[in-house]
């Protein structure tokens, strides 16, 4: 795919197998025209994840060009907001004043962004600030791949369940592999309860259907409870991490990564905080109700939360 900008053409080019596309020739600290951003937004629909290196990103500049994918939201971790820019959550172990500002120990499981809350992330974006030349890799799973693999008396099965997501069920991980994080507040725990997600879910543009479960944040299913639902969960868990499924991502410095939350699951793997240092600023793309209304299958139903 090619398209014709202003500043040269710009090629899109497949990043592996599994999924993903590297954008090249591109300049995003420069004003982007309608068609350029309609040539993105048709790629990322295409390949779920949009790569482009080399970029040299303020924060503000990150924002702006984010917002033209979507209204923007801001995450759980209030304390990982960059100051003045709500909207970008800094991830890592970057300190100032001798006081750490990035959360270190976020994404060591598999999940699919915000999928705790009412009207999950539609897509994220993440710049690469300051990236250690070993570890801090980022992993990601094809969740429509997973789906439409899956024998078919189990995809009618599970087309009509729905997950249990839990933020406090994914902090009380969280505070296990980072002491450091705050105890969870009644004031946070009633902010984002659990809520119900359909198994699967669909794109809101493309149809496209994808396993919508990540061992992050589902507890399990609202109409299986006990053991015959977490077998078929974990059994779920299990199919999506096919190593045919997956692309590593290696981090650069001024590498910007674009995800959807339908269709991928993603994990961070661990680097030596001793050694390096690692600052990554994060956006986050907001689906809409009417976007997460079409992302329902026409036979699903939403339960209450």
């Amino acid at each position: 795919m090619v398209l014709d900008t202003s500043f040269g053409p710009v090629q899109v080019r497949p990043l592996s197998p599994a999924l993903g596309a590297e954008v090249v020739g591109l300049d995003l600290s420069q004003p982007l025209a309608d068609e350029v951003i309609n040539g993105l937004k048709a790629a990322w629909d295409r390949y779920a994840l949009l790569l482009v290196r080399g970029q040299k990103l303020e924060p503000d500049v990150q924002i702006a060009f984010s917002r033209r994918f979507g209204a923007l939201q801001e995450v759980a971790q209030k304390q990982y907001q960059m100051q003045g820019r709500p909207e970008i959550f800094i991830i890592g172990n970057a300190e100032e004043g001798g006081k750490r500002i990035a959360d270190v120990s976020v994404g060591r499981l598999w999940h699919s962004d915000q999928s705790f809350i009412a009207f999950p992330a539609l897509g994220s974006a993440l710049y690469g600030v300051a990236c250690p030349p070993e570890g801090a890799d980022t992993l990601f799973g094809n969740s429509y791949a997973a789906y439409e693999t899956l024998p078919d008396e189990l995809k009618q099965r599970i087309e009509t369940l729905h997950g249990v997501h839990s933020f406090a069920h994914y902090y009380a991980g969280l505070r296990q592999r980072d002491p450091s994080q705050a105890p969870l507040t009644d004031e946070r725990r009633k902010a984002y309860p659990d809520v119900l997600h359909p198994a699967v879910r669909r794109h809101p543009r493309t149809g496209r259907r994808a396993l919508f479960v990540n061992p992050a944040y589902m507890t399990g299913f609202a109409e299986l409870p006990g053991s015959e639902g977490t077998a078929l969960m974990e059994r779920l868990f299990v199919h999506q991490l096919d190593s045919t499924f997956l692309y590593a991502h290696k981090w650069r410095d001024g590498d910007l990564l674009m995800w959807q939350n339908i269709g991928l699951i993603h994990v961070a793997t661990s680097f030596d905080t001793e050694r390096y240092t690692r600052r990554m600023h994060r956006t986050t793309i907001a689906a809409s109700p009417e976007e997460y209304r079409l992302s329902l299958l026409p036979e699903a139903t939403r339960l209450a939360s």
